[in-house]
């Protein structure tokens, strides 16, 4: 804050010696030694006449207050430009550690270690609000239009995070908050925009509303169309959404024929092999097990290739995939070939997963089932037995 002219001590008193010493310097400048009549006498003459030493007072007391007032002038804009060059510093590094946060809670996301994910999610939020007042502060104004992406994509993330350990309700405030914010910035139709109503339909979808999912996702496809055309992977995932949807509907036949859309420009863009692909086809193969089982496991033998091939034999992608044909397979009443596909599964998932995991019983329950199928109860019992061990065990460890 600028100090008051009137109240400052150290300026009168810095205003009294500016007087001073222009008397001082009018006596030295004429020669020192001389009597108190003789000076002056001399200075009247050096400052050629006039009324005398009152007007020369009330000059230098002119002179003196304009140099007090011109130096404080200075002064409070030399403040002002190291609170702003301190406060530019801070900004700079109090965002540089909340993307940082950002990007460790995507990564987090991605290993599916939700609650750090959330925690980190939720310092950075409170780092860019923060950040916010500062920005104020350096003439930015509010979120200074640089933080206003970052707090929209930081609160999308927590959206989509909280959707993910199970809190629907508080996933949709955040979304609807980040679409608000996306929405004023960027306008109706921005890529952003279309991403966060995606997430919206997610959660709707988790909510049991599909009606409502199928609009969001619907809606983010028309902006996708219109941004980026068809042969976007943006514009597949939006597709394979609504496909979603449609599935749990059980409308088959337009989930199918978008599953087909989108697997016709992942294998354009980004080829035959791609893990996206494999992704597809296994939801066609879902779709399939409604109306032709021969197609089906046929569409997941083929996903199986592929993810064998990127992955090895040894991956849980490989162990769900065998688990998912050893389902057909059992539905087909090919009772050998399903239990022969289950062990594969169980064998990966043991190694991955250790022996006391749901998916390791869930896979000796359907081992139990296709040998009870086929007329071996007494080593189906023994199966039974064994998952239902490692279901009590995890229910005392829990």
């Amino acid at each position: 804050h600028p100090i008051p002219l009137g109240g400052n001590r150290d300026g009168d008193h810095a205003h009294d010696s500016s007087g001073a010493n222009g008397d001082a310097k009018g006596l030295n400048g004429d020669g020192g030694n001389r009597d108190t009549d003789k000076a002056k006498d001399a200075q009247t003459e050096v400052r050629g006449g006039g009324s005398g030493q009152r007007k020369q007072e009330d000059t230098s007391a002119k002179t003196g207050k304009k140099s007090w007032v011109s130096s404080l002038a200075i002064k409070p804009m030399e403040v002002l430009l190291a609170i702003v060059v301190v406060c530019v510093a801070v900004c700079m590094y109090q965002k540089q550690a909340a993307d940082a946060k950002v990007a460790l809670c995507a990564q987090r996301h991605e290993r599916g270690e939700y609650d750090e994910a959330l925690q980190l999610c939720r310092e950075a939020l409170v780092s860019y609000h923060e950040l916010n007042e500062l920005s104020k502060l350096v003439g930015w104004g509010r979120y200074g239009g640089i933080l206003v992406g970052d707090v929209a994509q930081t609160t999308d993330n927590l959206g989509v995070v909280s959707m993910n350990v199970g809190d629907p309700q508080v996933a949709l405030r955040y979304l609807q908050a980040a679409l608000a914010m996306r929405t004023d910035k960027l306008g109706a139709n921005a890529l952003d925009v279309a991403a966060t109503k995606d997430n919206m339909g997610l959660v709707y979808r988790q909510m049991g509303d599909l009606d409502q999912a199928m609009a969001y996702h619907k809606e983010a496809l028309a902006i996708r169309l219109e941004n980026v055309g068809e042969k976007d992977l943006s514009t597949a995932q939006s597709r394979t959404s609504i496909a979603n949807v449609h599935y749990q509907m059980d409308d088959y036949d337009a989930a199918l024929q978008m599953y087909r859309q989108v697997l016709s420009v992942q294998e354009e863009l980004l080829g035959g092999d791609h893990i996206d692909v494999a992704g597809t086809l296994q939801n066609m193969a879902q779709v399939k097990k409604h109306s032709d089982l021969t197609e089906s496991l046929a569409l997941y033998e083929k996903s199986l290739a592929i993810i064998v091939g990127i992955y090895g034999h040894n991956h849980q992608n490989v162990a769900d995939t065998l688990h998912q044909m050893g389902g057909v397979q059992l539905g087909m009443k090919k009772h050998a070939e399903a239990i022969d596909t289950y062990h594969q599964a169980l064998e990966i998932y043991s190694s991955l997963l250790g022996p006391s995991h749901p998916d390791v019983a869930a896979t000796m329950t359907y081992i139990g089932q296709a040998l009870e199928k086929s007329g071996k109860e007494a080593e189906a019992e023994g199966f039974f037995q064994q998952a239902v061990e490692i279901w009590d065990s995890m229910g005392a460890r829990g």
